[in-house]
C-alpha cells in the first residue's frame, strides 16, 4: 500500500508538505532553556560547585562522574559563555544568580 492509499484509508486526501511536516515536528519559535546562554542543566550543576571553589576532582566525585567529564562540561560551558578562565565562570555564575 502507498503513503497515498494508507492515507485515503483513513480519510486524508494528501501528505503533508515538508514546510508543514517540519512545523508540526518542532514548535514555531524556540523556547529559551531555564537556563542562561542555552547551558545544560547538568553544566549549571558542574558551574555552581565550580563557583563554590570545589577543585574538578570535587566536582567529578560530588556528581559521581569522571573527572574528564568534569573538564567537558567546562569546556562547553567556557564556550556557552564566552569566558576562559574558573574566575570569569564564577563571576557569571553570581551575575546570573546560578550561586
Amino acid at each position: 500500500m502507498t503513503p497515498e492509499q494508507a492515507l485515503a484509508a483513513q480519510g486524508q486526501t494528501s501528505l503533508p508538505s515538508s514546510s508543514q511536516a517540519r512545523s508540526a515536528a518542532t514548535p514555531a519559535g524556540k523556547s529559551p532553556g531555564p537556563y542562561p546562554d542555552d547551558l545544560t542543566e547538568r553544566e549549571v550543576e558542574v558551574l555552581r560547585l565550580i563557583a563554590q571553589g570545589l577543585t574538578d576532582a570535587q566536582v567529578a566525585e560530588q556528581l559521581i562522574i569522571s573527572p574528564r567529564t568534569v573538564h567537558g562540561h567546562l569546556r562547553s560551558i567556557y564556550n556557552k559563555i564566552g569566558v576562559s578562565s574558573r574566575s570569569a565562570a564564577t563571576r557569571y555564575a553570581v551575575d546570573h544568580q546560578l550561586v
